[in-house]
């Protein structure tokens, strides 16, 4: 749901946070795996409007963000 929480589920390494919904656009921070964020929005399937712990919003790929419960 928006405004959740989603954890960070890569294999080991971390998650890059993005401008843009794209692997075009800059990288503006990390999450770690294992990290709990806040979801802002879906832009679309693919690419979810992130928080991170420290304050920096951009977008990550959805596949490796899963809901917390």
């Amino acid at each position: 749901t928006e405004g959740g929480k989603v954890k960070v589920v890569t294999r080991e390494s971390n998650l890059n946070i993005r401008k843009g919904p794209g692997t075009d656009q800059p990288i503006v921070g990390k999450a770690a795996h294992g990290d709990v964020i806040t979801l802002i929005s879906k832009a679309n399937d693919q690419w979810w409007l992130v928080r991170d712990n420290d304050g920096e919003e951009g977008y990550c790929y959805s596949q490796y963000l899963e809901p917390v419960r």
